[in-house]
């Protein structure tokens, strides 16, 4: 028999992306999001084999949310619910993860759906199953969008992709014409789903990645890609600017708006400067050079 354990969080906006990781990382085979505007939460659905003990997964969860709640700004995490699922409602969920354009050029779709490539298209296959970055996600969305402005006025011969989840920024880069990308997240369930996905779309050579920190990565790069937290950001900002070549461009998403002059003047202390926005609804994607003086 086909089936599953759903397990349901109702959380702040603050708290979607953090919490969404985290289920991520816990062995789930998908992670969906649901906006309930009248309520002004979110809904996130993690599911989990059957034969998962959910006793140790619920207690880890709990001590995480409460971590998060008594140390950040504007978390809240509601109830949890849990309750089994079977293939009818399995496939319901697939439904929702459709192929979705995540710029003017690259196009992200599923497994289970087909998509023929249009004029200058480039298609990206991401399995969204246990790690972050499907393409769905609005600052997934923006990083490409960026990442396709750089490429195009910039030549990008080395990208460095920062918490690479899915392999989903380290893939687009390349196959828009970045010479390779290294790719690395502390998360070794998140490089293992990444490795098949560059298999999937046949970018290996192009890609390398490893299971670690940014203290860890040796050389510097034209492209740096981070779609994190601001608080991550703002703790790891020199280790990135130590990484950066002259004249190479940071693009840094994963904060909503309301944040934005917060994340802007962090990174300006250590010798950023601003060159662009994009925004997409609550959440923005900023471009930054480095002061030459700063180098």
């Amino acid at each position: 028999m086909f089936r599953f354990w759903k397990l349901t969080l109702e959380v702040s906006e603050e708290a979607r992306s953090f919490v969404s990781d985290f289920l991520l990382g816990l062995d789930s085979v998908g992670v969906a999001e649901d906006i309930q505007e009248e309520k002004g939460i979110i809904q996130v659905s993690a599911y989990f084999s059957k034969d998962m003990d959910l006793n140790p997964l619920m207690e880890s969860l709990s001590n995480y949310t409460n971590f998060l709640e008594k140390n950040l700004p504007g978390i809240r995490v509601g109830n949890t619910n849990v309750q089994e699922i079977d293939r009818s409602s399995w496939e319901v969920w697939k439904q929702e993860l459709k192929t979705v354009r995540a710029g003017k050029r690259v196009v992200i779709r599923p497994p289970w759906e087909e998509y023929v490539a249009k004029d200058d298209e480039i298609v990206v296959e991401i399995n969204p199953s246990m790690a972050f970055g499907t393409g769905h996600h609005e600052t997934t969305r923006l990083c490409i969008q960026a990442i396709e402005e750089v490429t195009q006025n910039d030549r990008v011969e080395h990208v460095l992709d920062v918490g690479c989840g899915s392999g989903i920024l380290s893939i687009s880069a390349v196959k828009l014409g970045a010479g390779e990308a290294l790719g690395f997240d502390p998360d070794p369930v998140a490089i293992n789903e990444a490795r098949k996905n560059l298999e999937r779309n046949f970018v290996f050579r192009g890609v390398r990645l490893f299971c670690g920190y940014v203290e860890s990565v040796k050389g510097k790069f034209d492209l740096i890609v981070v779609n994190i937290s601001a608080e991550v950001l703002y703790l790891i900002r020199n280790e990135l600017k130590s990484r950066l070549k002259k004249g190479g461009k940071l693009v840094a998403s994963g904060t909503p708006y309301s944040r934005r002059d917060e994340v802007v003047r962090g990174l300006e202390k250590v010798g950023f400067i601003l060159d662009r926005e994009l925004r997409d609804g609550e959440w923005i994607a900023l471009i930054f050079s480095v002061d030459k003086k700063a180098i």
